[in-house]
């Protein structure tokens, strides 16, 4: 078993919730099988105040990613609502 952060662990290829076990994803698609959820970037916390569009003409969401049986959050970024996700990792035993 490695630990690849407070909330995620490998097994052997797969990649598993390391708060209740749910398996996830792959070491190449960690968080293939994760939920997903775009809302207003406000709802970030105080410290998101002005409005995307005065610094965007697309779009802007916040993109979270949670375990999808206990719901632990994976993953946070404010990005174009159009665009993938932009941390994509494929994780390795090796450097």
């Amino acid at each position: 078993m490695t630990f690849i952060d407070d909330n995620l662990e490998a097994v052997g290829e797969t990649v598993a919730c390391r708060h209740c076990a749910t398996p996830l994803g792959s070491r190449t698609e960690p968080l293939q099988l994760a939920r997903v959820t775009e809302v207003d970037p406000a709802l970030a916390g105080p410290g998101v105040r002005a409005e995307a569009s005065n610094f965007a003409s697309r779009t802007i969401v916040l993109r979270r990613t949670f375990c999808p049986k206990c719901l632990t959050q994976l993953k946070a970024e404010i990005v174009p609502a159009d665009e993938p996700t932009l941390r994509s990792s494929v994780l390795s035993e090796s450097p």
